[in-house]
């Protein structure tokens, strides 16, 4: 059976003697191995270990796994500063391709005879030596020390032999033991049997030879005078592969019958150093906070296995002289948790953790994933029986196997507000540099015309722009006033030059996140294959992967919001259902700053009602906008925080209480968190603890899962296409569809070439009293014909009788006849009211008989028509 392994890492400024090693040893006595297995060899040791490589020094602990709880407490009583993290096998990879010398250190008398202990050292510690000799390692050598811990059984019955039996003098005399005092001094406290393994490893035999051997020399401190020593023991050439194999594997086999060792004597080879050893050399430290749990903390060692499945387990801590696993209970989930730390520090296993629990224990959740690794840890850990449950969404994987998430695609009409909000923020995160009231005023009233129509994308956005009869068609159908009106009387009354300004930096920003055909794939489809709010309703387990990587980072927050965006429309659909009936849903968020927009506001607000349970995470406060800094400490009820930096310690400090300080946040360990914890709705008192690691035991359904998901949520590329090109953000014009050309029809006047010679430069409104909108230089080059002013330097082609004005009158005349752009019927459409591009002029004198001019193309805008 695997022995389960933890680091311990000591506290430098700690006081403690090595008289905390005896404690722990002695409370260690009482663990008994039967009879049985000592005689079949299944004796499971407890083994310490002083390890040193890439030239740090480290303290490891191993035992049986039933026996973790038991002694992890017993360490953290007598080192309650020393940080207890658990770790993989730190031997077997450092020494794979070495040369390795071994062998084991013996008693040189018999067992009962004491070794010097660390009481005999007034004024120094014997593992000064010891761990000197470790901080002089060269690079790629590796130096072990192994203690090999059993129970002794009736290991004193030979010193009491002895000491009852005394000694014979030369003249036959029996007199009492010259050595009886040391013997009864050893015999009085407890004793186990023990093994004392050292190892080297380097690339040169020779090296490693020498270094096993000065390893050994530091342990002759230990030798008490006449009574005494430890020396140093290779193994036979047959034992070598066989011990080696004990060694890595942590066995009881080679270890000598009758080696006995004393708690003190133990204490003296293997404890922690602290203040007085401090000024050695790559020693690991490192250390955790004193702070006592509250004593409702939820444990669920009394409750019944129903209410444990309401605990979700993801720590550690110190409670009632215990090291205890302990959890968050369902109904304190509903005031959300905030993780903050530095990169890799464990969030994120925090976050599987927690996601592994839920899906065990047959809860509803959701984990968007910004960059891909957690929801390949999530996807190693699912049941068997809650395969056909799993969402696997990845985004990145939609160039061949799409899901399909429209989010204009909303039941209640009344939740498009919501829908502009989330995207329109999230645009505003992105492109805040370039950001505009205008631009947000269009974009929004955008995505509301288009929000719950039929068929309607995120996609149209950029055609509800720029193509003119697309709009026209939208907006002759609404039913919204205002949006109407917008549209009718600002948007389109706007001249071409203002309404390429308007648009133009909506097409640069959608027309981006558009513009790509994995991202169209997603978004770009009327019909959504997965629906959220039945997920919600039925417990799905929704794992959405936006590998920032392979996806892109814009494109990642961007969908991330939007489908955030959709959880939240679904948890507001259950109004509803009664409070009571709806199911809690779990929402966990990693690396939360790239979706931290002012709609996360109202869902950290009002999300608890709905039972949609957020779980959030990032690096630093400062990635979060300051309104949802607030929103985050004014609505969470869970806080915990891993290593931060010393600004966040600032805030942090105060949102702790002042419990701890500033430099105990900016020292903590990987997978050591402070916490105030939201119990029975209240929130404690910050405690101390340890995350856990990511379980041992993965299941097999990996491939399982992702087609059993692929084959019901997602469909092939391309299938059911529907949605028209993107106009890039080049396309800045109104686009028209091509019409069926009419009939020739006759020209009422012909210009000659005379005039259309004065003519070839000036360029006149159709109406008298009208004119271009063109500035002082155009305005200053106009002069008069037939009582009307025109622009000069029009262009030749718009020009009649020029190379191809005469052709081109012809067909803008054909179109104004048969109602394209004629004067009777812009007047009808647009009731006297011209576009903004054509502004009223009264001439100087108006003439009594208007001069009939020939008609000249159309301008690109639509109704208003030229004279030359």
């Amino acid at each position: 059976m695997a022995l389960h392994t933890v680091e311990i890492r000591p506290d430098r400024g700690s006081e403690n003697t090595p008289e905390a090693s005896s404690q722990i040893f002695s409370s260690l006595a009482s663990i008994k191995t039967s009879f049985l297995n000592r005689l079949l060899g299944r004796e499971e040791p407890i083994v310490f270990e002083i390890l040193s490589y890439e030239q740090k020094t480290h303290f490891f602990a191993h035992f049986p796994q039933d026996l973790s709880a038991y002694i992890e407490s017993q360490i953290a009583a007598q080192y309650p500063k020393a940080s207890i993290v658990a770790s993989a096998d730190p031997l077997l990879s450092r020494i794979e391709g070495k040369q390795l010398s071994f062998g084991e250190l013996k008693f040189s008398s018999t067992h009962y005879y004491p070794l010097k202990t660390w009481r005999d050292f007034a004024d120094s510690d014997p593992m000064s030596a010891v761990l000197g000799g470790m901080a002089k390692l060269n690079e790629g050598e590796v130096l072990l020390v192994q203690v090999i811990v059993l129970p002794a059984g009736n290991w004193r019955n030979a010193g009491v032999r002895a000491i009852s039996n005394g000694v014979t003098g030369p003249d036959g005399i029996k007199k009492a033991h010259p050595k009886a005092a040391l013997i009864e001094k050893k015999l009085a406290q407890n004793g186990f049997r023990v093994g004392v393994r050292l190892l080297a490893a380097s690339r040169d035999d020779k090296k490693s030879k020498q270094l096993v051997s000065s390893l050994a020399g530091s342990f002759g401190a230990l030798t008490l005078g006449e009574s005494n020593s430890l020396v140093f023991s290779r193994p036979l050439f047959y034992q070598q592969k066989g011990f080696l194999q004990s060694m890595l594997y942590r066995t009881a086999q080679f270890i000598q019958g009758n080696q006995y060792f004393t708690v003190d004597e133990l204490a003296t080879v293997f404890h922690l150093p602290s203040l007085n050893l401090s000024e050695i050399k790559n020693v690991t430290w490192g250390g955790s906070l004193m702070g006592e749990p509250p004593d409702t903390l939820p444990t669920g060692i009394a409750d019944s296995a129903e209410e444990r499945a309401k605990i979700n387990f993801f720590a550690k801590t110190e409670f009632k002289n215990q090291i205890i696993n302990f959890g968050i209970k369902k109904i304190d989930r509903r005031r959300h948790v905030y993780i903050v730390g530095k990169s890799g520090t464990g969030k994120s296993t925090l976050i599987a953790n927690m996601a592994i629990n839920d899906m065990t224990n047959g809860e509803g959740l959701a984990v968007v994933d910004p960059h891909g690794d957690l929801s390949e840890i999530i996807l190693d850990y699912v049941p068997s029986y809650r395969i056909n449950d799993v969402v696997y969404l990845d985004a990145a994987g939609a160039s061949k196997r799409p899901f399909r998430m429209n989010l204009f695609e909303v039941k209640n009409p009344e939740q498009g507000e919501l829908v502009a909000s989330g995207i329109v923020s999230i645009f505003q995160k992105l492109y805040g540099y370039s950001w505009g009231p205008r631009l947000e005023y269009i974009l929004r009233n955008s995505i509301l015309t288009l929000v719950g129509r039929p068929d309607s994308t995120l996609v149209d956005v950029p055609r509800l722009l720029t193509d003119r009869r697309f709009r026209q068609k939208i907006v002759s159908t609404m039913d919204d006033f205002v949006l109407k009106n917008f549209w009718e009387n600002e948007f389109e009354k706007m001249n071409d030059k203002l309404q390429t300004e308007a648009i133009s930096p909506i097409l640069n920003k959608v027309g981006q996140f558009v513009s790509s055909q994995t991202i169209r794939e997603i978004i770009g489809y009327p019909q959504s294959t997965i629906d959220m709010e039945e997920a919600m309703n039925s417990g799905k387990i929704v794992i959405l992967n936006l590998s920032q990587g392979r996806l892109g980072e814009d494109n990642a927050a961007l969908l991330g919001a939007m489908i955030i965006t959709k959880i939240q429309l679904a948890a507001m659909n259950r109004a509803a259902i009664a409070e009571e009936a709806r199911r809690d849903f779990y929402l966990y968020v990693d690396e939360f700053q790239n979706f931290a927009t002012n709609s996360f506001v109202k869902i950290l607000s009002e999300a608890r009602k709905y039972r949609l349970d957020l779980t959030v995470a990032n690096q630093y406060i400062g990635q979060v906008p300051e309104e949802v800094q607030h929103a985050i400490f004014g609505n969470v009820g869970t806080l915990m925080s891993f290593l931060v930096g010393a600004q966040d310690a600032q805030i942090l400090t105060r949102e702790f209480g002042q419990v701890y300080k500033e430099e105990d946040l900016v020292s903590l360990d990987n997978f050591q968190i402070i916490t105030k914890l939201a119990i029975e709705g209240k929130t404690s008192r910050p405690f101390f603890a340890y995350t856990f690691p990511l379980p041992e035991n993965k299941n097999d359904n990996r491939e399982q899962v992702i087609q059993s998901s692929q084959g019901k949520y997602t469909k092939s590329a391309g299938e059911g296409a529907h949605y028209t090109p993107v106009p890039g953000p080049s396309i800045l014009q109104p686009q028209q569809p091509r019409q069926q050309q009419p009939q020739r029809q006759p020209i009422q006047h012909r210009p000659t070439q005379v005039q259309a010679q004065q003519h070839q430069q000036n360029v006149i409104p159709a109406e008298a009293g009208t004119h271009t909108n063109m500035d002082s230089r155009s305005r200053s080059g106009m002069t008069q014909s037939g009582g009307q002013h025109a622009p000069q330097n029009m262009g030749q082609g718009l020009v009649p009788g020029g190379p191809t004005g005469d052709g081109q009158h012809r067909k803008r005349r054909r179109r104004r006849r048969h109602g394209r752009g004629g004067q009777q019927n812009f007047q009808q459409q647009s009731g006297q009211n011209v576009p903004n591009s054509v502004q009223q002029f009264q001439p100087a004198e108006q003439p009594q008989t208007p001069v009939q001019q020939p008609q000249q193309p159309l301008k690109p805008d639509e109704g208003t028509i030229y004279n030359g």
